[in-house]
């Protein structure tokens, strides 16, 4: 029975790809087959994501047959159950990035080994030729140097570029690389063919430049790699973060060392001082300075003692600590932050489909433009300056460039965010927030503080006392989530208040709740004139007044948005009266405040904001459907509650400022994805016609070579210096310095 993929997105690794036009082609043959609706190949850790379409179902060995039928060899089966959950998801990351870093090793190897072989042997050559190769007693010696050498070359340095478009070409397809063997092989003929065969005396050979272009490409192959692999540095620093052995309290206070994946909820677990904690967890003993900066950004250490949360991940700065474990493995904060960020830089965003598009029918257009142009040449001069054009044209116009543009600064853009504290699911979502114009955020939680406290009790029916009044309101909201009710609660247990027993519990979302106790209905429901009323038996008896504090940042927040060109609003359940002050202390207007809305209104009050270009910022609890429904929905919270599904994006600091760094962050990765996509296209567009019309003269292999590298070298260097920019401003950001970094 053919296995079916049951669980999409489905994730393979993908062997054999080495070079960016490798993982095009393998994206093209997967998106071709039947149910796949959609399929992303990301060359720098070797791994396909795929989505299955509605329309049909999609099997396993349809996806293996696609990587095959692209040349390429997909992973093993249990390679696979790891990659899609099956397994525990951090250890499978290990794994993955592990094999993941020994192939980008060996495969700069391999390049740096091309490219010595080829460029030492080049050199070689162009010294011979601008020396004694002119000579007539030297011609003959010197001619079998030059094609010794080149021979040499071919096979040492050309042999990946063979295999690769040998293995496309059995599968009756073309790659990149099909380009370069076309190329270089012609050169390389022709170079005997006047050699040997009794070519007109004198005439050129091109054993030399044969070399400087499996030299120069095979150095544009190597550049490409490591900038891939110091782009994809953010997953591996994150899974570093997990230790490899914890130290487990057993009976009697003994401790035994283990390996961190056998650990299990609840067992405790000993954290020395300067130690990484290996889990999430309840300090159960002990207290410590413990450092967060791995996952939240946040450079000052925080406090923790008995009976607080800590995260895997952190630092124990200067105290020793007993954790009893809540959460392990992928189940831990930090299992859950390196699989976001791993998705995110496996994903595509929709811009890359251009490049895709491009690169699909790239290689079978220049095949055909370089042989008109070689026909054509050979009509109008010789044998020898039709294939030296021909080759030209193949040589100059391999698209690498074009197939590195996107991704490579995606890769960046979305691993500096995560050192930011700022988890993106995936690159789409990182394209929508660059094109983001108005920014609404919900009130409690995230403009404010979320720690509401009652500030007074305003009793309408005089015969009520106040504390009875926040007896029966406690008891009500007792069993609430809501800042409000909590708040009442905290105030009744501060005043030691004895709660009655409430039953039939029932919330209605954006009014209030209801109970019945001691024979009565008790409500605790939303007030025109106060944060909240009390009503038994629907008489009004008690208003509460409940305030929540501004946080620092949100000022600051609000004029930093100002200053990216968005509008801001504020949309909240709360009063208008209330709305209004925590707005003008943030210095936002009336016509920005939107009061009073219930999680539904809410929803259309965002349809009206441009809802195409809005993103919405909430605690991720009660404004579900309003972060679903906006373009981008981000949600604020700490790295211990990133079970948020329906945002898209995940602020592990309670700083409003990180919505406008991220908007700056997704503008200049975009910005710079588009630069590439120019660089890329403009030099094919200009680079492909001046070879076809011969204007690089007899050297135009040579001179194409250096003007691929070149092309590579330009995108490369712009999405490292993306990269540098970013690290600059996340330093600035975190020592208070003003960034200079464009936004």
């Amino acid at each position: 029975m053919t296995p079916q993929l049951t669980h999409p997105p489905f994730r393979l690794s993908i062997s054999g790809m080495h070079c960016a036009g490798c993982a095009a082609s393998a994206r093209a043959k997967l998106a071709a087959v039947p149910g796949v609706g959609s399929a992303a190949v990301d060359f720098a850790s070797g791994i396909a994501v795929i989505t299955a379409s509605d329309a049909l179902p999609l099997d396993e060995r349809a996806v293996r047959a696609a990587i095959r039928a692209a040349g390429f060899e997909p992973g093993d089966e249990s390679e696979a159950q790891g990659l899609n959950g099956r397994l525990d998801a951090i250890t499978a990351l290990i794994a993955l990035q592990t094999d993941s870093r020994e192939r980008q090793r060996a495969r700069l190897r391999g390049w740096s080994q091309s490219t010595a072989v080829a460029g030492s042997i080049w050199i070689v050559l162009e010294i011979l030729h601008w020396t004694v190769a002119h000579s007539s007693h030297a011609r003959g010696w010197s001619d079998w140097i030059m094609f010794a050498g080149a021979s040499i070359a071919l096979v040492v340095a050309g042999r990946g570029f063979y295999a690769s478009a040998w293995r496309a070409a059995r599968r009756r397809t073309t790659n990149m690389d099909t380009l370069v063997v076309v190329g270089v092989t012609a050169a390389y003929a022709l170079s005997v063919w006047n050699f040997f065969a009794g070519g007109v005396d004198g005439a050129p050979t091109y054993f030399a430049e044969a070399c400087a272009l499996l030299a120069i490409i095979s150095l544009g192959h190597w550049i490409e790699s490591r900038a891939a692999r110091r782009a994809n540095s953010a997953i591996e620093e994150l899974l570093q973060l997990q230790p490899e052995f914890a130290e487990r309290v057993g009976e009697s206070a003994t401790l035994t060392r283990v390996a961190v994946s056998e650990l299990a909820v609840g067992d405790c677990v000993q954290v020395r001082p300067g130690a990484r904690i290996p889990v999430d967890g309840i300090v159960v003993t002990g207290h410590a300075s413990i450092d967060e900066s791995s996952l939240t950004g946040e450079p000052l250490a925080v406090a923790r003692t008995s009976g607080e949360r800590v995260s895997a991940g952190t630092i124990a700065l200067d105290g020793a600590i007993v954790v009893r474990a809540t959460a392990v493995g992928s189940d831990s904060a930090l299992g859950r932050i390196a699989q976001i960020v791993w998705s995110a830089q496996i994903s595509e965003a929709p811009i890359a489909r251009m490049a895709d598009r491009v690169c699909v029918v790239f290689v079978p257009a220049v095949l055909l433009i370089a042989l008109a142009t070689f026909f054509a040449w050979w009509w109008m001069a010789s044998l020898a300056i039709a294939t030296v054009t021909a080759v030209t044209v193949l040589v100059i116009s391999c698209p690498c460039a074009l197939g590195i543009a996107t991704p490579l600064a995606l890769v960046v853009g979305t691993g500096e965010a995560s050192r930011r504290g700022i988890l993106v699911r995936n690159a789409a979502i990182l394209q929508s927030v660059a094109a983001i114009r108005t920014v609404a955020f919900d009130k409690t939680g995230t403009i404010t503080r979320g720690r509401p406290v009652l500030e007074r009790i305003e009793l309408v029916e005089t015969s009520m006392s106040e504390s009875r009044a926040l007896a029966l309101a406690a008891a009500a909201e007792v069993q609430s989530e809501h800042p409000l009710g909590r708040a009442i609660v905290a105030a009744a247990y501060a005043a030691k208040l004895a709660l009655p027993v409430a039953t039939n519990f029932r919330a209605q979302a954006g009014r209030g709740v209801q109970v019945e106790c001691e024979g009565t209905l008790i409500a605790v429901v939303r007030d025109d004139a106060a944060s909240a009323r009390l009503e038994v038996d629907g008489v009004l008896l008690a208003r509460f007044f409940i305030a929540d504090e501004v946080r620092p940042q949100s000022r600051e927040a609000v004029s930093q948005l100002r200053a990216l060109g968005c509008g801001v609003a504020l949309v909240t359940g709360d009063r208008l009266v209330a709305a209004q002050k925590i707005a003008h202390e943030v210095s936002m207007v009336e016509s920005e405040v939107f009061a009073e809305q219930t999680p539904e209104s809410k929803v259309a009050v965002i349809t009206a904001l441009r809802r195409d270009s809005l993103m919405m910022v909430g605690d991720g609890i009660n404004d579900a459907a309003a972060l679903a429904c906006a373009s981008v929905g981000v949600a604020m919270g700490s790295a211990t509650a990133l079970a948020v599904e329906s945002a898209d994006v995940i602020l592990l600091r309670d700083d409003p400022q990180d919505v406008a760094r991220l908007i700056g962050v997704a503008r200049e990765t975009f910005a710079v994805v588009r630069q590439n996509l120019f660089l890329a296209f403009a030099y094919n567009v200009l680079a492909i016609p001046a070879a076809a019309c011969g204007l690089l003269g007899t050297h135009g292999p040579l001179i194409a070579a250096i003007a691929m590298g070149l092309s590579d070298l330009s995108v490369v260097g712009n999405t490292l210096w993306l990269r540098r920019r970013l690290r600059r401003g996340r330093t600035c950001a975190s020592s208070g310095t003003p960034s200079t970094s464009h936004r």
